[in-house]
């Protein structure tokens, strides 16, 4: 598969993920139940990595429209893709503040800060023609990267009402198994 291909399929995936986040955000998220800091975390998480994937994507498909030099493409998105990363990692750090931390959220935040650092230093090596000599790689790394966190929070998104309401129904039953 061709490099633009794979920045089209990005687009392509990352506006699906977005739309169908905002879908199940309208069904899931009415006035009626309480709405909790870390699923507002999570839903901002699948729009804003969806949304900036798509960004890089189409940065990158029009710099190819452009007959840049494919060392000066990579270059270019390398950057913008590690000033994007160091963007979402703050701006997730900062959604996260008054969340109630746990030992396991605490565990889960660290596996996803660590691989985006990595990926903010491999793009700004490629960036700067050290070790990755401006290649596709690194770039297309951090959009998978950025699609997996999405796509995570997406079926968390999916997932915590259904366990929220199997747990409600578990102790409902154990408290009238309890009482007769």
């Amino acid at each position: 598969m061709e490099s633009l291909d794979i920045l089209i399929l990005g687009v392509e995936a990352s506006i699906a993920l977005a739309g169908f986040a905002g879908i199940i955000a309208t069904f899931q998220f009415n006035g009626d139940k309480d709405t909790r800091r870390g699923d507002a975390v999570g839903l901002t998480m699948i729009l804003q990595f969806s949304l900036l994937t798509s960004l890089i994507c189409s940065i990158a498909i029009l710099l190819y429209s452009f007959d840049l030099k494919e060392t000066t493409l990579w270059a270019i998105c390398s950057a913008i893709s590690a000033a994007l990363q160091v963007w979402g990692s703050i701006a997730v750090q900062k959604n996260m503040k008054g969340v109630l931390r746990t030992q396991s959220l605490g565990r889960l935040t660290i596996m996803l800060q660590n691989p985006s650092l990595a990926l903010i230093l491999i793009n700004l090596m490629n960036a700067s023609d050290i070790f990755f000599h401006r290649e596709a790689g690194p770039v297309i790394a951090s959009i998978v990267y950025t699609l997996s966190i999405a796509g995570f929070m997406f079926s968390r998104l999916l997932l915590i009402p259904i366990w929220r309401n199997v747990r409600t129904q578990e102790k409902a039953k154990l408290g009238d198994a309890t009482a007769a």
